[in-house]
């Protein structure tokens, strides 16, 4: 059987490598103008060279998302850009596009071809037309196959790799491919440029079906209170509990969205389910802390997608666009340096005596109190986020810290 890989998302270097520092196998990252992600990306070509050769230098896989329905405008310069991708030497490019994974084939034959699930591969003919027409070596499956569909397409295409989304958002769209942003805001979700329209409030003024011939129908009927209501807000995937049946599939790479989530996600996503995967591997029963970790984590409640059944009423969350279980909060990413002490990027404020829990892919390192704060050498009983930058830090009980960063989470008095 082939080695299960994690895949997690990578939105700048910091997340890269503390997604690596937690538990990843491989990751996947892009330039702006080609892979959904035309905002808060700071892949231009130099750093994703970079990034790649960090990722590879710890015996990791990247691959690079250049994953949008190109208009002809986007056609030479991809042409032209292609080549210098491959000289990077990913370990695949994620494509949809027909016409791009043509061009990568004739021009950059070397570098394989994953197919994006931008592309929306829902049967076995789908496969192996893509497996036959461009050599594609992987297809990241359509969100939207139950399990009992992915294990025919592998007995149907048994040389096929296949990967699946295991953990992140749902868009009320078809594998991602909205056009209500685009309508409401005239910001494309293939450009990257999603205003995550679904997850407002709507209230509903007025609403009716019309027959064949024209006559009023029922009124389509929606709880709603006086601050409207959450009708598209999908309800997060995970997975967590069920990757056995997933591996029984077929699948070998088990994929978290989040590129423009933060390095908190990044990190704790990846702990759990490697630790979920480490479980599976190792035939040892699930540890419901991997459960409980994601739990606590910011999100939409939970749901299994289309994996085990279609999703109803229960899909939806439509009290509120996110909740926060757990009184727990990223603080910053701590660094111990050279000479010993403790360096502090800040995240979000941290007050002077406050308690804190020090995480580190091992899990949690102790929980102490901030002794001082320190910044320009100047005491602080305080430090703030955003822009603050790095803080020193002491703790009233010394903490043992490994050489990459940390995560600091608040942890109630």
């Amino acid at each position: 059987m082939q080695p299960l890989e994690l895949l997690m998302p990578a939105g700048s270097q910091s997340k890269m490598r503390l997604a690596l520092d937690y538990g990843a196998d491989a990751v996947y990252l892009g330039p702006p103008l080609y892979s959904l992600r035309a905002r808060d990306n700071d892949f231009a070509s130099d750093v994703l060279k970079e990034s790649i050769e960090q990722v590879h230098a710890r015996g990791k896989k990247v691959y690079m998302t250049l994953n949008i329905f190109s208009r002809n405008r986007k056609i030479q310069p991809f042409s032209r850009d292609i080549t210098e991708y491959a000289k990077m030497k990913p370990d695949a490019f994620i494509i949809s596009d027909p016409g791009l994974a043509s061009i990568a084939r004739e021009l950059a034959p070397e570098v394989p071809i994953h197919l994006s699930v931008q592309a929306n591969c829902m049967n076995w003919r789908s496969v192996k037309f893509w497996q036959e027409a461009l050599g594609v070596e992987r297809v990241i499956l359509s969100r939207e196959l139950s399990i009992a569909e992915i294990t025919e397409i592998k007995q149907r295409v048994p040389d096929m790799e296949l990967e699946a989304f295991v953990h992140g958002s749902i868009c009320i769209a078809y594998s991602g491919r909205c056009l209500l942003s685009s309508y409401m805001d005239r910001r494309d979700a293939n450009q990257g440029v999603c205003d995550n329209s679904c997850r407002e409030k709507y209230a509903l003024k007025e609403y009716y079906i019309e027959d064949a011939k024209n006559n009023p129908g029922q009124l389509y009927e929606i709880e709603e209170d006086q601050h409207g209501t959450y009708i598209m807000n999908a309800k997060d995937l995970c997975m967590v509990e069920h990757l056995k049946p997933l591996v029984d599939a077929g699948v070998i790479s088990f994929k978290v969205e989040g590129r423009t989530k933060s390095e908190f996600y990044a990190a704790m996503v990846a702990r759990a389910y490697r630790g979920a995967l480490d479980d599976l591997i190792n035939n040892r029963p699930l540890n419901p802390l991997w459960s409980e970790e994601l739990a606590k984590l910011s999100n939409r409640g939970y749901h299994t997608g289309f994996m085990l059944q279609t999703p109803g009423a229960n899909g939806q969350n439509y009290e509120k666009t996110s909740q926060h279980l757990d009184s727990r909060k990223f603080l910053g990413l701590a660094q111990r340096g050279e000479d010993g002490r403790i360096w502090v990027d800040v995240r979000n404020k941290i007050e002077l005596g406050q308690s804190v829990q020090v995480m580190t892919p091992e899990g949690p390192a102790g929980i102490t109190k901030v002794r001082s704060i320190t910044a320009r050498n100047q005491d602080n009983k305080l430090a703030v986020h955003p822009g603050s930058g790095e803080f020193l830090f002491s703790f009233v009980d010394d903490i043992a810290l490994p050489e990459n960063s940390l995560l600091i989470a608040h942890v109630e008095n």
